[in-house]
């Protein structure tokens, strides 16, 4: 029985970590995603994530030289280190920055030949009590004032309905 409870016990406290590894993930293949488009001057819908090679560790393809070429993208230690599987020279290393009260990450990098200018921003995704806040602050004032209104107006019709139907009673006492 006591097993049991340990194994039960184990594995609640292992789903949490499970949950923050995948929030990870998903944060580091948007990050490489959004660093190789940079780099290529293409759209990031045009790169595809092909595989997890390992943890922080992925393999993208797009179409690139002529034909479609597979880059590598490694993230951790600060560093995003992009190196293409057949074009070995094309190998870029690229500082980053964790900022954790917002959980994002933000790249500077620039490339001459693109476009783009702004830094590359890419947050972690929200758990359900933070986007529940943010959508309840993101509403128009009004809305909140009326809202809030209508609650109010409620509790007081149902406190005056309650009161005539206690007042008989007490009357007839």
């Amino acid at each position: 029985m006591r097993f049991l409870a340990a194994l039960l016990l184990a594995l609640f406290m292992l789903a949490p970590t499970q949950a923050r590894s995948d929030e990870i993930d998903t944060m580091n293949i948007e990050l490489c995603r959004q660093v190789l488009s940079r780099m290529l001057c293409k759209d990031p819908v045009e790169l595809n994530m092909v595989a997890k090679v390992k943890d922080g560790l992925y393999l993208f393809s797009t179409f690139y030289a002529k034909k479609e070429t597979q880059f590598y993208c490694g993230v951790g230690g600060g560093y995003i280190r992009i190196e293409g599987k057949e074009f070995h020279r094309i190998t870029h290393t690229i500082p980053y920055v964790f900022d954790m009260p917002s959980k994002c990450s933000v790249v500077e990098y620039l490339n001459p030949e693109c476009p783009k200018r702004s830094k590359i921003v890419v947050c972690a995704p929200k758990t359900l009590d933070e986007q529940s806040a943010e959508d309840f602050w993101n509403r128009p004032i009004p809305d909140l004032l009326d809202e809030d209104l209508k609650r109010a107006l409620d509790d007081l019709n149902g406190t005056e309905a309650e009161q005539p139907a206690d007042a008989p009673a007490a009357a007839g006492q």
